[in-house]
């Protein structure tokens, strides 16, 4: 009797046997969950275990070559979550990341936290100056919303306050997120601008 045909033959694979496919479907089946156990009785230990699973599907992604990914969830249609899974791929780099996962986002209300707090650390500059975050993405807009998120610590507001005043109101709506006045003093001025953005 002949062999049967495998019709997964030439499909990419990582990790324990995963496509491309399994991996963005498991990313967005974990987001799911994640939102309804909000409304279970024991939240913490259910979102504990679909973080474990989601970062289990990111890993093997560090074995991806990014062009390949990135064409993947452009045939997909990009969401949040497909443009901060690309920050794990092989050869990934901060403003790529950021212009997909910033494509269609006008309000900062509309970014995905959650999705976000999934961004590969090791893509972020290791500071949290915003004057050194700002030189280290060469001023891209883009990139300094998604540093300024993927790190939940506080930024260092060490910029002037003409600068600070004249940021874009997505910037701006993000900075507030991890401005803390034990850190830095701002005027009121300029937290009142942003507050408005936000």
């Amino acid at each position: 009797m002949p062999k049967p045909h495998d019709p997964m033959k030439g499909v990419f694979h990582l990790g324990q046997d995963l496509s491309l496919a399994d991996i963005w479907t498991g990313l967005h089946s974990d987001a799911h969950l994640w939102q309804r156990a909000a409304l279970a009785p024991d939240t913490a230990r259910q979102r504990a275990g679909i973080a474990d699973n989601t970062r289990a599907l990111l890993v093997p992604l560090t074995d991806c070559p990014a062009p390949r990914w990135q064409a993947f969830i452009e045939a997909q249609g990009v969401t949040q979550l497909g443009a901060i899974a690309l920050s794990w791929c092989d050869g990934a780099d901060l403003q790529t990341v950021a212009d997909a996962f910033l494509r269609d986002v006008e309000d900062p209300a509309a970014i995905d936290e959650r999705a976000v707090r999934l961004l590969n650390p090791a893509i972020l500059p290791d500071n949290r100056s915003l004057m050194a975050l700002a030189e280290a993405v060469k001023y891209d807009i883009k990139s300094l919303v998604i540093a300024t998120l993927g790190d939940p610590a506080p930024i260092v507001m060490d910029a002037s306050p003409v600068w600070l005043s004249d940021l874009p109101s997505m910037l701006g709506a993000v900075l507030l997120k991890r401005y803390d006045p034990a850190v830095s003093r701002l005027e009121p001025e300029i937290l009142e601008t942003w507050r408005t953005a936000a």
